[in-house]
């Protein structure tokens, strides 16, 4: 999470329209137009990423899809699921992030899998069958909380 973090930084400072310094917020995210035409790969990301990335602003200034007023939340992710380079991953992350989706759930999450020692996604998911509707915020959970460690070890005890 902190190089996505690291790189969606980046990409706001070149990209991103400036602003007077508020609270720390120095740029905005940068207009789907700008994004459409970037040389995105210029932050650090693979060209297979950024091309992602601009395929999926021109999605957006095409109105192929739209984040407001979604009374279908599947027939969106598999709109953004044909998007190459977008899987189901991005789609549910995209679900939490810019839909709410309280249910939204990247089973596949590296993050995730490790936090519960599993090694699929489908582990992940069976596991996380007894959060519903509320997988979200779970998975919100487990990244804070997991740092690198298993959520199921124990505790050491101090000798």
């Amino acid at each position: 999470m902190q190089g996505a973090t690291t790189l969606a930084g980046r990409l706001v400072n070149k990209f991103g329209e400036a602003l007077a310094v508020r609270n720390g917020l120095k740029h905005i995210f940068p207009q789907p137009e700008i994004l459409a035409e970037a040389n995105v790969a210029s932050i650090g990301l693979p060209q297979a990423r950024a091309q992602t990335i601009r395929l999926f602003a021109r999605f957006v200034l095409d109105h192929n899809v739209s984040f407001e007023g979604v009374l279908n939340r599947e027939a969106l992710l598999q709109k953004l699921c044909g998007i190459p380079g977008f899987g189901r991953w991005t789609a549910q992350y995209v679900a939490m992030r810019a839909l709410g989706d309280p249910d939204a759930f990247p089973s596949g999450d590296l993050g995730l899998l490790r936090g519960f020692g599993l090694r699929n996604a489908r582990e992940l998911e069976q596991r996380a069958e007894v959060w519903r509707p509320w997988r979200a915020y779970a998975a919100v959970y487990i990244w804070t909380r997991s740092a690198g460690k298993s959520l199921l070890s124990r505790p050491r005890q101090a000798s």
